[in-house]
């Protein structure tokens, strides 16, 4: 049921705070393109022909959605997703697949996305420049080490789930540090979507930006006691990794 051929479409998978609301404002200013979030956040009886029919009903010349693991297992309860990602790819439907290589901050930005305490993005803006481009502020935020550990365990095995679900199925692969965090990547990113969607050219959303590199001790205000259950727990091996958050600022002239 509602596996058949239909127009152009594409479907990302998305495992949250991975970049898909920067693809979202990219498509809205495509007339030719209708792009929705988290159509089945709500159970419906049955997914696929749900799927077929908002394809079928779009007004324009490409549909593209946002899925979840989340939403496929526990709310749709699906029991082969991987089945159910195939028959839409055999119908047409292209498949993009948004990933995070930071486990840590990943779950710290679901976190904060989950939770009215952090009423803003750790992943951008943290830090203003003031006018004479010298000091630099920060906002800081309280993390709860239970909570965060608990997370990195559910995002592991999210992971692992995504990966079953596009097993075998050919997909563009976006990692949202290298392709959606940083605005100076945004055209060849862009490219990349366009060349794998077959439309004509995207035009990214954000302006070239002068990054500055940010360590999570600037951003989490507990780092130590996180630091602690980290390193009595199984994701000790995340204190090891280098890698610092690229936190965007205002750009200066010829300054990128």
């Amino acid at each position: 049921m509602g596996s058949g051929v239909h127009k152009p479409s594409f479907a990302v998978l998305d495992l949250g705070q991975s970049g898909c609301i920067t693809l979202s404002k990219w498509f809205s200013d495509r007339k030719d393109i209708t792009f929705q979030e988290k159509i089945l956040s709500q159970a419906v009886r049955f997914p696929r022909l749900s799927v077929h029919q908002r394809i079928r009903q779009s007004h324009s010349e490409v549909y593209g959605f946002s899925l979840s693991v989340e939403h496929l297992r526990q709310v749709q309860n699906i029991p082969n997703p991987n089945q159910f990602l195939r028959d839409l790819h055999r119908g047409g439907c292209r498949v993009i697949y948004l990933q995070r290589q930071d486990a840590l901050r990943h779950a710290i930005a679901t976190l904060k996305a989950n939770n009215v305490q952090y009423p803003f993005d750790i992943s951008q803006n943290l830090i203003a420049l003031d006018s004479d481009s010298k000091s630099v502020s920060a906002k800081r935020i309280t993390v709860d080490t239970h909570e965060l550990l608990n997370c990195l365990k559910y995002l592991d095995n999210q992971r692992i789930e995504a990966q079953a679900i596009l097993h075998g199925i050919s997909h563009l692969r976006l990692v949202y540090e290298d392709d959606l965090m940083n605005p100076n990547t945004y055209p060849a990113t862009a490219q990349r979507l366009s060349e794998f969607l077959e439309i004509s050219p995207i035009q990214p959303i954000g302006s070239p930006l002068k990054l500055v590199h940010q360590q999570l001790s600037d951003i989490v205000a507990n780092y130590d006691e996180v630091r602690q259950a980290l390193e009595v727990s199984d994701y000790a091996y995340l204190l090891s990794d280098s890698r610092h958050l690229l936190t965007s600022l205002p750009a200066q002239p010829h300054d990128y």
